[in-house]
């Protein structure tokens, strides 16, 4: 039986399925991150169709933060009403 069961070839994984109402800032719990995702985890309505999530500046001896944000069809007009988000993060 090995001392670390953990492989060292492949990476943590973070994620959740959170409700977000315009923004929310989830913290992935990773201290080095490879790739991240976000995506609606719901049908799309006239006001929740587009979700975006975009990198926080990592604070010394932080873990990462994405910003999740949902908007409507346009782009550009902030989501008025709680949508389910599927975030995934990937790292160390």
């Amino acid at each position: 039986m090995r001392d670390n069961p953990k492989n060292s070839h492949l990476p943590e994984m973070a994620g959740d399925i959170v409700a977000v109402t315009g923004t929310l800032i989830v913290d992935t719990g990773l201290r080095k991150l490879q790739s991240f995702s976000a995506t609606l985890a719901q049908t799309s309505t006239a006001t929740e169709s587009i979700v975006d999530a975009v990198v926080q500046e990592l604070e010394a001896g932080g873990t990462f933060k994405l910003k999740l944000e949902v908007f409507a069809p346009d782009g550009v007009t902030p989501g008025a009403s709680a949508a389910n988000v599927a975030w995934t993060a990937i790292g160390e």
